[in-house]
């Protein structure tokens, strides 16, 4: 798709994907992800795009287990 026939929406749009994309992973959710994956695909982003924003998400998930251990062995929950 050209950028001339872009929506003026799109990034908006695609950011969206992004997000949604991070929560199907987060909560490994099997069953949209392949149909989510199409659809970021076929908006642009290639299998390298997807595969670091899963690890991303992946790491941050690590970082939030790690930081809450800290915090219950401090005794703060």
């Amino acid at each position: 798709m050209g950028d001339s026939r872009r929506s003026i929406f799109f990034d908006e749009w695609q950011a969206c994907l992004r997000s949604h994309y991070e929560h199907v992973i987060r909560t490994q959710d099997t069953i949209t992800e392949p149909t989510l994956r199409n659809v970021l695909l076929h908006s642009g982003l290639s299998e390298h795009d997807l595969s670091k924003l899963s690890a991303h998400v992946q790491r941050d998930d690590q970082a939030e287990d790690t930081a809450g251990a800290d915090d219950t062995q401090m005794g703060l929950f």
